[in-house]
């Protein structure tokens, strides 16, 4: 590690900022970058953004096909009984229905993770607020397809729009339809903004987060999932992090860095989820022994790997647990609304 003069994105500051120099290792190339961490507001931040960054998103990146939707065969019938099971489920309505109706459908498996313990895509209707299946919902760089907006269609959400200037054309897919574009030229205001780990990616955070404001209603909500260098995986592993991922992640922000931007948008943080897993440790542990994801031994891409014993498979989302309880997560997810007097 090194220092040296320059001038933080985040919050203007300009000093000998610490300097760090990451791999490129999801497909191997090695190829090095640097970044600095601001010593004012934490962010870690790449210094210098490649102009061929496009050249580190191949097809094999993100999807490029729509995957079969088990849900789309289901009977008719059934999806709307389901439907009004999920409004009782979400929404508190018409308890007296649903009496009758649990014994004739289940949920539909997109609320629930596990059994008894709702999934994320429920956890977010709840927190956000919402009040019915026809409020409007956006989900910002989410690829070709969405997994997020495709669950909210299952439960019954009607009101579904995704975007991502880099998909090949505009798709279509039951309820939802992604454009391909920014945020800025999306016309409309949500009731749910949100953005699964896409922020990390976009160059100029500050203007992101204005548009996200303009783009809310009054009492809308922003849901922010991103990697935090505030972590004990970035303390243990450093470069090595796998949420370091240069040069796609411009930017790590820290819980100070994320409020920051934040409050300049006019948005406060009202909600933090820590939702780290154990795929951040084994994942890191693998890059500290240079074995990329794609590598033939990698857990992440094939399923009979013997790199990690069961037991420190183990050991590895016992440390997830741990860190997302104690607020020291590689991970989290931030629930935003406009800010109050």
């Amino acid at each position: 590690m090194t220092v040296f003069s320059t001038i933080c994105r985040i919050c203007n500051t300009e000093d000998n900022h610490p300097k760090f120099v990451g791999r490129e290792m999801m497909f191997g190339t090695r190829d090095e970058f640097e970044y600095f961490q601001c010593i004012s507001c934490g962010c870690l931040q790449i210094t210098d953004i490649p102009k061929n960054l496009d050249k580190y998103y191949p097809s094999e990146y993100s999807p490029h096909s729509i995957p079969k939707l088990d849900h789309k065969n289901k009977n008719l019938l059934v999806r709307i009984l389901q439907k009004q099971r999920c409004r009782t489920a979400l929404f508190g309505k018409y308890y007296k229905i649903n009496t009758l109706l649990k014994l004739i459908v289940d949920l539909p498996a997109a609320l629930y993770s596990r059994p008894n313990e709702v999934s994320s895509v429920g956890r977010t209707v709840l927190t956000a607020g919402l009040k019915d299946f026809d409020e409007p919902i956006l989900d910002v760089g989410c690829g070709i397809f969405s997994h997020w907006l495709a669950s909210l269609d299952e439960l019954g959400f009607t009101q579904l729009q995704g975007v991502d200037p880099l998909i090949p054309s505009n798709q279509s897919q039951g309820h939802v339809r992604i454009t391909k574009g920014e945020l800025r030229d999306i016309p409309g205001k949500f009731s749910l903004i949100t953005l699964h780990h896409s922020l990390e990616h976009i160059i100029n955070q500050e203007e992101m987060m204005i548009q996200i404001a303009e783009h809310l209603n009054p009492d809308g909500v922003c849901l922010i999932r991103i990697p935090i260098v505030s972590s004990r995986v970035w303390e243990e592993y450093k470069t090595n992090w796998i949420e370091f991922d240069p040069p796609r992640h411009l930017y790590l922000h820290s819980l100070e860095s994320l409020n920051f931007i934040a409050k300049k948008a006019g948005l406060e943080v009202y909600e933090t989820q820590y939702d780290t897993s154990a795929f951040e440790f084994y994942g890191s542990e693998m890059y500290a022994r240079n074995i990329s994801w794609y590598d033939e031994d990698s857990p992440l891409t094939n399923p009979n790997s013997k790199l990690f014993s069961k037991e420190e498979m183990i050991n590895f989302e016992k440390l997830a647990d741990i860190v997302n309880q104690s607020g020291h997560a590689g991970r989290a997810a931030f629930y935003l609304r406009k800010a109050r007097a």
